[in-house]
């Protein structure tokens, strides 16, 4: 089955939040399920502050029920581009690996693996959980490696909305402790998603929580997607 997802994203950069590792990932958020042909995102944009507003696109191809590849298209201060796959090791759980390449200026070879579980309890409650370690690049200049852990709770009320608060913690690790200060930060993230004839709608906040020197990015967020 085909999928078009049209998507819109704004994000202002006014508080502390959102590692920018997070968004190394051709996917658009967390996930473990592998289409089976094809899923494209159109017409997305964010920016990190008032000012500037940057484009994304991404495109998800199925090769089997189990395997993945895919890309995203970000032009964030310069042009990056996202290029991963993924495998479903079962129905439950999923490893992707992705690897942001800079368009516009020399970047070193870095990349990001994801180990990603989901556990459904009951029809109207599930979990997404899931671990990611950055290295070269996308962990940062003079770190190691650049471990992150997040934990999305999904609530489905009746057939359209879909409530989740997740919750996201990431550090580096590097030579010198300064970089464990200056990387650690941990962030809710509010999310509400309602379906309305062909489309769906979801809403998402990024709140700092805790943190220390790192890199600030607060995030709002509003996806639209449709099915064909």
């Amino acid at each position: 089955m085909k999928k078009i997802v049209i998507i819109l994203v704004l994000a202002l950069n006014l508080s502390y939040a959102l590692d920018q590792m997070y968004d190394y990932r051709y996917t658009l958020g967390p996930e473990i399920v592998v289409p089976d042909a094809f899923f494209v995102g159109l017409g997305g944009a964010w920016t990190y502050n008032t000012k500037n507003l940057y484009l994304m696109s991404n495109l998800q191809i199925g090769i089997t029920d189990r395997f993945e590849v895919g890309a995203k298209l970000i032009t964030i201060r310069s042009s990056l581009l996202d290029l991963g796959a993924k495998f479903a090791i079962s129905r439950n759980l999923a490893l992707q690996a992705d690897f942001p390449f800079a368009l516009n200026q020399e970047s070193d070879f870095g990349g990001v693996l994801s180990l990603s579980q989901w556990d459904g309890y009951t029809k109207n409650v599930s979990f997404i959980y899931e671990g990611r370690l950055g290295f070269g690049s996308a962990a940062g200049e003079g770190r190691y490696v650049k471990p992150s852990l997040a934990f999305f709770p999904y609530f489905l009320i009746g057939n359209a909305f879909r409530l989740s608060v997740g919750t996201l913690c990431s550090f580096g690790i590097g030579r010198e402790y300064e970089y464990f200060k200056e990387d650690f930060m941990m962030d809710i993230m509010p999310r509400v998603e309602f379906g309305i004839f062909h489309l769906r709608f979801m809403g998402e906040v990024t709140i700092g929580i805790l943190t220390w020197k790192a890199e600030k990015h607060n995030r709002y967020a509003l996806f639209v997607t449709t099915d064909i």
